[in-house]
């Protein structure tokens, strides 16, 4: 409806030209006899009329106009921009760590709803302008013919070098992309509140308003460079339909004094050919430019519809899954674009009800497992089997309902409590009472009760009466997230790793606790929590290498074993108890 209207509305403006030729040559050639007493004032009324109808036209569809394309505004982000919301949210996890897909995003999905529709405003100007075009070198070609052609030919070079403009003016943005994400990044830590505390204390923030002005600057140099240069070239050409358009009027004069033309037809002309003239120098140059444009966008647009995505990426978890054994076999994985095994040869088995430890040095592999347990990467080579089923045949929702994963970096979403635990099962979002508990298990009961508006409090004071909590309430909080999501395997992928090693060890000991009769999996470096587990993997350079209960491998001069006795002044408590 939208599309039609504002179809409708520019072939109509496009027909104006032509018309207002006929009214004002048929308004000047009436006043003239009226003037003359060779015609009467009735004969004015009609194109007076005219006159006013097309001026009233004007004033009334612009206002219509806007009107209707607030309303389309509102529609094209309830429709277009959810669904491509959903295309983006769907892709294949190696193109989120992919900082070319970042950068192909970063040009597609800014203002996509204004950019589509954009993209059709200038087809239809275009077939508008054509109209227009027609409209007055046919009535120009009635006149004189070859002024016609001439005035036509005057618009090849313009949209040639316009064309040539809007693809060097999109390339630029191609090539700055990246040091506009560099640049938006950095303007994020000086202005967002995350950060202000550490600007103050470590006063950074002058060398990187530096940093970000140089950005900047050199992007915006980069494209004024570009932008001058085919601004240069453009008019230039333009100076061309000018010169044309004072050799149409020189032209048209001595019909008028053969009485070839009448009075009011010239001043009709004189005016459509000055319209035409600044079309063609100043509307057709920036129309071809925009639609040049567009078509560099369409090309963005088109690669970025090209990524793999996930089929069945947004679904909803599945319910009542579970599991009695997961086994990795003989399982290898490197990351897209790496040539380094992440994991070389895995062999292990999860069972149902025991829990797990993955323990070894950063950077050996115990955070890709959990990725490959999540379905995030499937390009491994060997088999991950579900009670003997294929990781790979299951649905995306079986995949998201297999785990429930407290990460180290952990999302704080600034909406309320309730919502920040009840989204890990979102199944049974409304179950409040199942919130509550899961506020008792983690030992959330004092925060919440401390709250002005208990479970209902926003977090983060960018909010109306949002608070902050400590980086404790936080993990307790994401823990809550976690132990309300009905997965039958939970982990704990090193959420604590940024709080000192007893503190770490008595979150494992808790959330141990709570998950007392499911089955677990603790991701760590340090072995504070090692022995809550029933059986701990100890990996190295992508392998397995020792595998065990704590007595077990404490029991052997293995790798853990050494590993365990450089920590255990961290764990004196604990070490004392052996």
């Amino acid at each position: 409806m939208y599309s039609f209207v504002f179809a409708l509305s520019q072939v109509i403006d496009a027909l104006i030209p032509t018309f207002t030729i006929f009214v004002t040559a048929a308004f000047i050639n009436a006043a003239i006899e009226v003037f003359n007493k060779e015609a009467t004032m009735n004969d004015l009324v009609l194109p007076i009329a005219m006159i006013f109808a097309i001026t009233a036209y004007s004033v009334l569809s612009g206002a219509v106009m806007k009107l209707i394309d607030t309303s389309r505004v509102i529609y094209f982000r309830k429709t277009l921009v959810p669904e491509m919301i959903k295309f983006r949210a769907s892709l294949e996890y190696r193109h989120i760590e992919d900082q070319k897909t970042h950068d192909l995003i970063w040009r597609v999905f800014p203002y996509i709803e204004n950019t589509v529709w954009n993209m059709f405003t200038q087809v239809v100007e275009a077939v508008s302008l054509i109209i227009f075009v027609l409209g007055i070198t046919g009535t120009l070609f009635t006149q004189m013919w070859w002024l016609a052609v001439v005035m036509v030919a005057a618009g090849v070079p313009i949209i040639y070098f316009a064309a040539k403009a809007g693809r060097a003016s999109y390339n630029a943005d191609r090539d700055m992309t990246e040091i506009d994400r560099k640049q938006w990044n950095l303007s994020w830590i000086l202005i967002d509140r995350e950060n202000v505390e550490e600007r103050t204390v470590y006063g950074y923030g002058t060398d990187v308003n530096d940093e970000y002005v140089d950005k900047f600057e050199f992007a915006r140099k980069y494209r004024l460079k570009i932008n001058a240069k085919n601004f240069a070239k453009q008019k230039m050409v333009a100076l061309l339909s000018i010169v044309c358009t004072i050799a149409a009027i020189l032209a048209l004069i001595p019909r008028v004094f053969a009485g070839e033309m009448s009075v009011g037809m010239f001043i009709g002309l004189v005016n459509a050919v000055i319209a035409l003239s600044d079309r063609l120098a100043w509307g057709v140059n920036d129309m071809v430019v925009g639609i040049t444009k567009s078509r560099e966008w369409l090309k963005d647009l088109t690669d970025f519809m090209k990524l793999e995505t996930i089929e069945g990426a947004t679904d909803e978890p599945a319910k009542n899954f579970s599991f009695r054994e997961i086994e990795f076999i003989n399982v290898s994985f490197k990351y897209p674009k790496t040539e380094k095994l992440v994991l070389d040869g895995v062999n292990f088995t999860i069972k149902k009800g025991m829990h797990y430890s993955f323990v070894g040095e950063n950077g050996a592999g115990k955070t890709t497992i959990t990725k490959l347990l999540t379905g995030l990467y499937d390009n491994y080579t060997g088999e991950i089997l579900v009670d003997g089923k294929n990781l790979r045949e299951f649905s995306h929702a079986q995949l998201k309902s297999l785990t429930a994963v407290v990460y180290q970096d952990y999302a704080r979403y600034r909406i309320s409590l309730y919502d920040n635990i009840a989204m890990g099962n979102i199944a049974d979002f409304d179950n409040r009472e199942k919130v509550e508990e899961a506020v008792k298990l983690v030992g959330l009961e004092e925060t919440v009760s401390n709250l002005k508006d208990g479970l209902d409090t926003p977090l983060g004071k960018v909010l109306a009466g949002g608070v902050d909590l400590s980086g404790g309430q936080w993990q307790r909080t994401a823990m809550a997230r976690c132990v309300i999501n009905p997965a039958p395997l939970k982990i704990l992928d090193e959420p604590t790793a940024a709080l000192d090693p007893v503190a770490e060890s008595t979150i494992y000991r808790n959330f141990e606790t709570i998950t007392r009769g499911q089955t677990t999996i603790f991701i760590s470096h340090r072995l504070g929590s090692t022995k809550l587990a029933d059986i701990i993997y100890v990996l190295d350079k992508g392998k397995i290498i020792e595998s065990g209960s704590h007595s077990e491998l404490m029991s052997c001069d293995g790798v853990y074993r050494r590993m365990f006795n450089v920590q255990a002044k961290w764990y004196a408590a604990e070490a004392s108890d052996e």
